[in-house]
């Protein structure tokens, strides 16, 4: 996931008075966006799920497919679309800078405890105290968990990482950084793990994971050096401002919709079968860091 974008989408087109008030008549209609992407059949799609929040909200639910996800977070902050499916750096990057949204309910996947982690990855048994010195493989500087997380909270604890590592060795995935290690180019590297499940399988998902199903050598040796707070796959938010009794009413909805009618869940969550769970505003604070001035500080000093 990339956020720069994102960031200056809702930088450039924040506006005035977005936290105010609302009664309940100003929201006789809800307005429920999508972000379209490549997807040329999504309205037909998500149908079944546009119907079951107008039985939940007792109400009809206008449908808005809108481009890409950075005009679709820009227009949950400007109060065009009252509920949005976004990226959990997408929901922080708005929640950073305006303050006029809230989260509902993350999205899991089948397996695993529907959160994961940005991680550090070295040989076995190093610490972060003893990588002082050593050579950091990192991905593009608008990666989330191959850059901006780990660099931006490895800062809000005191680790500098451009001072801490001698170098920052570019490399174009999370497996790159880890092949990276094993054939001597770099001492650690950065990427994302549930650290739920067996790690003799890399864990559950991450980038550990997609290094012991590609095949390559070496697994038993990489241990996880570092890891970041608990992270939200996603995030169905809402504007604040949104009376408490349809927030209600949407979040128990959303709760009980795989119970209830798994197609239609699948309908809005086909990546992350595993159901809803209740999210707050404190689960986003790892994504949030990346926006404070101590982390713009480290995240845009040119990468070496």
């Amino acid at each position: 996931m990339r956020i720069l974008g994102i960031l200056a989408c809702v930088c450039t087109l924040m506006v005035p008075g977005l936290t105010g008030s609302a009664s309940a008549q100003s929201f006789s209609r809800f307005k429920f966006g999508v972000a379209v992407g490549t997807d040329e059949e999504i309205r037909e799609r998500i149908e079944p799920f546009r119907l079951y929040l107008e039985e939940v909200l007792n109400r009809p639910v206008d449908l808005f497919l809108i481009p890409t996800l950075d005009e679709l977070t820009t227009a949950l902050v400007n109060g065009d679309v009252d509920y949005a499916v976004l990226s959990g750096s997408a929901y922080s990057a708005a929640s950073a800078f305006c303050g006029c949204v809230e989260p509902l309910v993350s999205a899991r996947p089948e397996v695993g405890n529907g959160r994961y982690h940005a991680v550090v990855i070295s040989r076995r048994p190093l610490t972060m105290a003893d990588l002082a010195g050593k050579r950091l493989a990192v991905q593009d500087s608008g990666s989330t968990t191959g850059y901006r997380i780990p660099l931006a909270n490895l800062e809000k604890q005191g680790i500098d990482v451009r001072e801490h590592f001698r170098t920052l060795l570019r490399v174009e995935s999370g497996v790159d950084g880890l092949l990276a290690i094993m054939d001597g180019r770099a001492d650690a590297s950065l990427g994302w793990s549930t650290l739920s499940g067996s790690p003799q399988t890399g864990y559950t998902a991450g980038t550990l994971n997609d290094y012991f199903l590609s095949g390559a050598r070496g697994l038993d040796k990489l241990t996880v050096a570092w890891a970041s707070a608990p992270l939200p796959y996603d995030a169905h938010a809402v504007r604040a401002n949104l009376p408490d009794d349809l927030k209600t009413r949407l979040k128990d909805g959303l709760l009980q919709l795989l119970a209830q009618a798994p197609d239609v869940y699948l309908a809005i969550e086909p990546d992350l079968p595993g159901g809803f769970l209740s999210v707050k505003e404190t689960d986003y604070e790892a994504f949030k860091v990346t926006f404070g001035e101590d982390a713009r500080k480290v995240l845009e000093r040119p990468q070496q």
